[in-house]
């Protein structure tokens, strides 16, 4: 008897000892926007705040990541849903799933078998929750053909918006629908003048892989105005093509490209579009001039995942991009 109760009371030490090392909610959130940023995943500062802003008023950051049920989820997606935040909801819902799912291979990955928490997760809570399909409306808008040609027009002549602010959204037109962002947090070293190209570096690229970028004389033209400006202002030493207005070592934000869209809306009364739209506009523009679909996606570096283009393409199509993009220059200006 006396071994017995030794080795009862040993058993439920241990148990006390792993359940006390078992990782919370807080320490899956935190572990799992980590994994995103070495994955280069520029959204898992605005992942993280999303997170804890939804989950921390209904599961306590202590709450261990394996307790929390399929009801916990529940209530955290009603509440947004009940506040009209539908498909932000979505959004979070997303990110739960991710995160779980993260902690769920977790425990059993080889790099974390020594000093990291361990989730002890045995299903996704989440799995089973539906997302809110009416919410989920795909984009239709885009400019046409007159309403472009506007924007370029009124992005030439100063107005309320800043040069830094015109020659962003002029650059984006001229390159064929670029991401804002990849274009915004790109740098001067980037820019082979000679050659007449633009790096999107795989640490900005959405996808991880380096983009070159034809540059017709249209975007030379505008970011030989921009580095005129840039050189001119208190930001010259700035490494930004696009730099922050006070800050020279930080890119531009992309809430000032945002409510300079909005700003420019209201003052033209054009119909509502945002930043988001260029990239299909140009898509879509550029598809009725007769460009092949799959030069559209290269030219905008959208992620190809046939075999051929996963493992074996690394053709850049630079003269077929840039034939593409003369000709979409032509028509923008004619």
């Amino acid at each position: 008897p006396k071994d017995e109760l030794a080795r009862q009371a040993k058993e439920r030490e241990q148990e006390k000892r792993e359940r006390e090392q078992q990782g919370t909610i807080e320490q899956l959130f935190k572990s799992y926007t980590e994994q995103m940023k070495k994955d280069g995943k520029r959204t898992h500062e605005a992942v993280l705040v999303a997170l804890e802003k939804e989950t921390y008023p209904v599961i306590k950051p202590t709450t261990k990541a394996k307790d929390v049920t399929p009801h916990d989820i529940k209530v955290i997606l009603a509440h947004m849903i009940r506040r009209g935040a539908d498909t932000q909801s979505n959004r979070v819902r997303s990110y739960l799933m991710a995160a779980f799912n993260y902690g769920l291979k977790h425990d059993n990955d080889p790099a974390n078998f020594i000093d990291d928490a361990k989730f002890g997760l045995v299903i996704n809570p989440v799995a089973a929750i539906p997302k809110q399909k009416a919410a989920e409306r795909v984009g239709e808008r885009f400019l046409t053909w007159a309403e472009a040609r506007q924007l370029l027009d009124d992005m030439e002549q100063p107005t309320s918006l800043g040069l830094t602010l015109r020659s962003l959204i002029r650059l984006c037109f001229f390159t064929g629908g670029q991401r804002p962002y990849e274009l915004a947090v790109s740098r001067w070293a980037n820019i082979d003048w000679q050659a007449k190209t633009l790096t999107i570096t795989a640490d900005t690229s959405k996808n991880g892989r380096p983009h070159l970028i034809p540059l017709t004389d249209s975007a030379l033209r505008v970011l030989r105005e921009q580095q005129e400006e840039t050189q001119q202002a208190a930001t010259g030493d700035s490494p930004f093509i696009f730099t922050h207005a006070t800050k020279p070592s930080e890119p531009m934000p992309m809430a000032s490209l945002s409510q300079a869209i909005d700003r420019y809306r209201k003052r033209t009364e054009m119909a509502h579009f945002i930043p988001r739209d260029f990239r299909r506009t140009c898509k879509t523009l550029m598809g009725e001039l007769g460009i092949a679909k799959d030069l559209r996606d290269r030219l905008q570096n959208h992620a190809l995942n046939d075999v051929s283009s996963k493992h074996y393409d690394r053709y850049e199509y630079l003269p077929e991009k840039r034939r593409a993009l003369e000709l979409w220059e032509r028509r923008l200006l004619d």
